[in-house]
């Protein structure tokens, strides 16, 4: 039996073909937002030298929302992997 990790590791094209390889495709997706694009955004470093501590804290701020939200929908297409994955519908 595969699980979403053995799943994330087959070529693209050929995990779209069921639907474990569909959702696992989107468990992908949601890890490179949180992980790698808004993570990105949290160090100061990759933002222009003007921005003001205030101003970056505020975006800071709004951003921990969105990770925290993106942590939410992976736990929503895990649970649809697990229950919905191996059955291969």
């Amino acid at each position: 039996m595969e699980n979403d990790r053995t799943i994330a590791r087959k070529p693209h094209d050929e995990r779209r073909k069921t639907l474990a390889g569909y959702l696992a495709s989107a468990l992908n997706m949601e890890d490179e937002i949180s992980n790698g694009i808004y993570l990105d955004y949290l160090n100061p470093r990759n933002w222009p030298g003007t921005i003001s501590p205030e101003t970056f804290r505020k975006i800071a701020t709004r951003l921990t929302i969105l990770i925290d939200e993106t942590k939410k929908h992976r736990k929503i297409i895990a649970a649809l992997v697990k229950d919905h994955g191996e059955k291969q519908c």
